[in-house]
């Protein structure tokens, strides 16, 4: 608790030194601005409740009937990764500006008040140790900090580490993601889950790869039901119309009756 006051306090005397600049629109006054903040767009309830990519319908989606992303029993994104939630995750992640895992980190305890989810700890998706010492913080766990000390939640770094360095994945597609993955992190040494619930967090979710390899890694730990939460979803809405999708009826009709 006092250390939790004396960073507020001098956060204070910065804001009130250096003004903060809003990483949306670049004005003086908010680390993200009441109208940045309403910009953003929600992923919304239409989604597929696996995977969490956005449909236009709450369904399992096609993908997540044939490959769900075991062991996550769900994935889930605040907002759509661009405009104001991409200058901000940039902004945290690439120029330094840890201040953004406040206000990030808040779009994820509203989330949370408005869709509750089974868990007793949180855990942040870990950064290969080049990475970490590269950058000299993990955003993830930032945002997981925040998420445990706004909602009292108990913070776990010491259940998974990243044990290979792996390529970028921004060119890759799907499967190639997932190769890129495999083994990508490993149980802590002596760490010990007796089937506690789990949320992991991370700030930017694309095709899931990373959040699934970690969850296989929390799995061999020992967690019980675990779900992924990250700030941002990158994919854009899927369209469920069959001549879009190369779907029948038929299967259109399995695929929009899945889990509510």
């Amino acid at each position: 608790m006092l250390r939790q006051a004396l960073r507020r306090s001098r956060d204070a005397l910065l804001d009130l030194l250096f003004p903060p600049r809003c990483a949306g629109c670049r004005r003086l006054g908010a680390l993200l601005c009441p109208d940045c903040l309403q910009a953003l767009a929600p992923v919304g309830e239409a989604i597929c409740v696996r995977c969490g990519v956005a449909t236009t319908a709450r369904c399992t989606c096609i993908t997540c009937k044939s490959d769900p992303p075991d062991p996550l029993r769900g994935m889930r994104g605040v907002v759509f990764y661009g405009g104001v939630a991409a200058a901000a995750i940039q902004a945290l992640k690439y120029e330094g500006k840890k201040q953004l895992a406040a206000p990030l980190g808040d779009l994820l305890v509203a989330y949370l008040d408005a869709h509750p989810l089974p868990f007793d700890c949180v855990t942040p998706a870990p950064l290969h140790a080049n990475r970490l010492a590269e950058r000299g913080f993990n955003q993830a766990e930032l945002l997981a900090r925040r998420l445990s000390e706004v909602k009292g939640l108990p913070l776990r770094t010491d259940l998974v580490f990243r044990q290979r360095h792996t390529s970028q994945q921004v060119h890759l597609n799907r499967q190639e993601r997932r190769a890129n993955m495999i083994d990508a992190f490993a149980p802590q040494p002596g760490a010990a889950l007796s089937g506690e619930r789990v949320l992991l967090i991370d700030d930017v979710c694309t095709s899931g790869a990373t959040l699934r390899a970690c969850g296989q890694a929390l799995a061999a730990a020992g967690a019980g039901e675990i779900w992924a939460l990250c700030v941002a979803r990158a994919h854009p809405p899927i369209p469920l119309e069959p001549w879009q999708q190369g779907l029948t009826p038929a299967q259109l009709f399995m695929t929009v009756s899945g889990d509510a």
